[in-house]
């Protein structure tokens, strides 16, 4: 009973990732299709600090005001072709990683489900993914960034240099995560061997 209970709950879990796999991969084609359409409009963020007069908008109540530190973002109505690659680049880079990670995550479920989830095939795909995580994560954050700051540049002539707003600790701590399963497993099969050889 309880293998059966293990495999449904392995069945679900990979339905989800191939739902996943799906979702990002028809996203990312939906955002370059939409951006290669004349006029699509393009959105960016830039930090509230190079928007002067933004400080106390009207409209709102008294002792709000807009975060000096923050960021705001801005919409193209018609940016040209480049602006909207620019913006593509923020997103899709990000969709792509997701989905190759769902890919490989499901590919990992399904050999799980067949044979034997603790082999030290399980344990080395777990370990590719979780670099593909985390230095993955890292390129799409530093692609994301370098393109929302030329995008601002194009929009705005502030002259000053836009960075990141977000860092990419999350990609390194869900990669960190996958790795720890990754051992977990690889311990498995070392305690199995090592079972093996005392009986």
């Amino acid at each position: 009973m309880e293998g059966t209970k293990g495999d449904r709950w392995l069945a679900r879990v990979r339905a989800t990732t191939t739902f996943v796999y799906v979702a990002a991969l028809c996203l990312a084609v939906a955002v370059l299709v939409i951006d290669l359409v004349p006029g699509s409009p393009a959105t960016f963020e830039v930090p509230t600090a190079l928007l002067p007069g933004t400080g106390s908008p009207t409209g709102l109540p008294h002792g709000v005001v807009l975060d000096p530190a923050g960021w705001i973002v801005l919409r193209l109505t018609d940016p040209s072709l480049g602006q909207r690659l620019l913006f593509a680049a923020t997103v899709v880079p990000g969709l792509l990683l997701v989905a190759e990670i769902a890919r490989r995550l499901r590919s990992v479920l399904r050999a799980a489900e067949a044979t034997d989830p603790f082999t030290t095939q399980t344990a080395h795909a777990l370990s590719v993914v979780a670099r593909i995580t985390a230095f993955g994560g890292l390129a799409v954050w530093a692609v994301a960034a370098a393109a929302n700051a030329v995008l601002v540049a194009t929009v705005l002539d502030t002259g000053s240099h836009v960075g990141p707003r977000w860092t990419p600790v999350w990609w390194l701590a869900v990669g960190f995560v996958v790795a720890a399963f990754g051992q977990l497993v690889a311990r498995g099969v070392g305690m199995r061997a090592e079972l093996d050889t005392v009986i």
